[in-house]
């Protein structure tokens, strides 16, 4: 059976690509401590700054993250709007629940890193309150 595993052209072949692979497989740790004995504790001891490196990747995307939380949260408020709606204009009915839906989603609303998604959804729990406002909530 013939398997095509990629597309298109081969990429140049280097001159010495394949005696580098066909030796032995896998790591080996030198047998003795050689002249670069040093070198692997400047390694060790330059961890930490690998570290500090990656946790200040993570707080990069911080934002990222931030705005993704407020906007599924602004969602979950603007379905809570419509639900509250809808008990209004078709159903008439209990709307205590919908209304502590909509003052626990007011309460823990995530503040955004995206200034324009800050105030679109700024409006958004603007109407949630005044909504809450008229109905006592």
């Amino acid at each position: 059976m013939t398997v095509i595993d990629r597309v298109g052209p081969l990429p140049p072949a280097r001159p010495g690509a394949r005696a580098a692979t066909t030796g032995a497989t896998g790591f080996l740790p030198p047998a003795e401590p050689g002249p670069d004995a040093g070198r692997a504790t400047e390694v060790a001891a330059s961890a930490p700054v690998a570290l500090d490196s990656l946790l200040a990747l993570q707080q990069v995307d911080e934002p990222t993250e931030r705005d993704r939380a407020a906007r599924r949260h602004g969602q979950a408020l603007l379905g809570a709007l419509g639900r509250l709606q809808r008990l209004l204009l078709l159903e008439d009915g209990d709307q205590r629940a919908a209304l502590q839906q909509l003052h626990a989603l007011v309460d823990t609303m995530p503040a955004a890193a995206d200034p324009g998604l800050a105030a679109a959804i700024d409006l958004v729990v603007l109407r949630a309150r005044i909504e809450l406002a008229r109905r006592g909530g």
